[in-house]
């Protein structure tokens, strides 16, 4: 799991769940604009290889980027809540090591940049965004039998960096990084290690007139009027259905039933923890079983229970969550005890005005002992 610090008082498939985040940040910095940035970088990195099958990586990564920098001033509550992060548009075209095999990758990643620390010319940040990766070449059992790394064109690109900025003037910023790039279609198709990608980065950055002045008075009259927060606990219920596929590559797709219940309670105002008891009933791994016979197989061997804390950051109407969990139980082609979670919830309500009686949606990416294994749409209601 990822813990970060805020200063603050097949491909059609993929399409879907990676355009829902895009939905997200269009929904919530649409009308933010202020001051204007515009950042060049160089990236340099290298593969890591997670499994002994790997494709030979012959070479380091390179990759360029280019990104349009939008401040937020505080028209949204969520920007004042989170002390005014910059949203970041960026575009990347990035080699893979082993062009034959792996070929190349070109991403477009919205991202949030958070200042974490500043003095007079120097500044400390954090970026994290997720997007689309489009890469063109992947798994095919003739062409391409070998990248077992991933098996569509289409996948998702999540990216975490952090960067040190020297100020040259009051338009120019020089900058030196380093974070990590994964992409994975989740498990949607198989073959899909995913690919992983440390790198190191030195940039440009160049600010469009000058930056204008936040007024901190009126955005924190606007906190004030948000009703009083309420830290109670309550009650919840989520189902949900994924998809996956087992015994073959690029094959058919399989539900994938889940259903939690658990209690959450608000650590702030942006900031929701929660605690619940899961059953995923898994119909891949039951059809792999029935269709090949020679085994024994009960419905009940096929189910799975949880336990998972949720953490999720609020954005009014949108939600990052993170979960990780524990298995309780034994059950077929178990291989792990671990379960981890990352999406978006998106709530019928603002969630900093009405904080009771809320109805979302969501979609999440699953991991299964550090493994992608499938995303999961879902509905729930927080009592």
């Amino acid at each position: 799991m990822m813990t970060m610090i805020f200063r603050a008082v097949e491909p059609q498939a993929t399409i879907n769940w990676s355009g829902l985040f895009l939905l997200f940040w269009c929904s919530t910095v649409s009308v933010e604009a202020q001051t204007w940035k515009l950042e060049t970088n160089a990236q340099v990195g290298y593969h890591i290889a997670i499994h002994p099958n790997y494709p030979s990586l012959q070479n380091p990564t390179f990759a360029g980027e280019l990104s349009v920098l939008q401040a937020t001033k505080g028209k949204r509550i969520w920007s004042i809540l989170y002390h005014y992060p910059t949203v970041v548009y960026g575009v990347s075209y990035q080699t893979l090591g082993n062009p034959a095999v792996l070929g190349n990758a070109v991403s477009v990643v919205p991202a949030l940049d958070f200042e974490l620390w500043q003095s007079n010319r120097w500044s400390w940040r954090g970026r994290v965004g997720w997007g689309v990766g489009i890469i063109d070449k992947h798994y095919h059992s003739f062409d391409n039998p070998t990248n077992i790394v991933i098996g569509t064109a289409v996948n998702a690109c999540f990216s975490l960096r952090t960067a040190l900025l020297y100020r040259l003037s009051s338009h120019w910023q020089l900058l030196l990084g380093g974070g990590i790039t994964h992409y994975s279609n989740a498990r949607l198709t198989i073959p899909n290690l995913g690919a992983n990608i440390p790198f190191a980065s030195l940039g440009i950055q160049y600010t469009l007139g000058l930056p204008q002045a936040i007024d901190t008075e009126k955005n924190q009259q606007k906190i004030k009027e948000l009703p009083t927060l309420q830290q109670g606990i309550r009650p919840y219920l989520e189902l949900g259905l994924g998809l996956t596929e087992r015994g073959g590559t690029q094959g058919v797709k399989y539900p994938v039933y889940i259903l939690q219940a658990g209690v959450s309670r608000r650590m702030s105002r942006i900031s929701k923890l929660s605690i619940g008891v899961e059953y995923l009933y898994n119909h891949a791994t039951y059809n792999f079983d029935r269709n090949n016979g020679g085994v024994a197989y009960r419905h009940f061997d096929y189910g799975r229970i949880a336990v998972l804390l949720t953490h999720e950051l609020l954005f009014g109407h949108w939600g990052f969550v993170s979960s990780l969990g524990v298995y309780t139980n034994t059950h077929r082609y178990q291989r792990s005890l671990l379960v981890a979670k990352l999406g978006f919830n998106l709530y019928l309500q603002n969630y900093f005005k009405r904080q009771q009686h809320q109805a979302w949606i969501g979609c999440h990416v699953r991991a299964y002992g550090g493994e992608a294994e499938l995303v999961q749409l879902v509905l729930g209601y927080n009592f």
